[in-house]
């Protein structure tokens, strides 16, 4: 789906020019939110692992419909941009301060607002993660 494709692509060249133009002076991130298994990368990828195949899961077992593909395309698009980066470098390249409380990147927003809009599709249009029919 588009959105999760626009999450990676925006993702992947932001964090490039980001380390063309800030050199030495990025943030490495080698744990999840709220510094979840700071240090555990393959704890990370596992649970990133899991996190796609779920998506995936969701798309093909239900009726994809309003939100729910967009929501899940943002969240896997997100998955994938911060899991090559601990691939490549074994960190997360963070640039976007959030008032002085923590650091992010595109794909933390893409899988942050992917989220809400699954929590909010699942509460207000239950009808969009309906089984598909055979």
């Amino acid at each position: 789906m588009w959105p999760g494709a626009a999450v990676l692509l925006l993702d992947r060249l932001i964090k490039g020019l980001h380390l063309t133009m800030s050199g030495d002076r990025t943030v490495r991130n080698s744990g999840m939110a709220f510094g979840m298994f700071q240090g555990n990368s393959a704890a990370i990828l596992i649970l990133s692992l899991f996190l796609l195949a779920a998506c995936f899961f969701l798309v093909r077992k239900s009726r994809p419909s309003g939100l729910s593909p967009i929501a899940l395309s943002m969240i896997a698009g997100g998955a994938l941009g911060n899991m090559i980066d601990r691939v490549l470098y074994g960190y997360v390249i963070d640039m976007f301060p959030f008032f002085g409380w923590f650091v992010f990147n595109l794909a933390d927003a893409g899988v942050v607002v992917g989220a809400i809009l699954c929590g909010w599709s699942l509460l207000f249009r239950p009808q969009d993660w309906s089984a598909k029919e055979k």
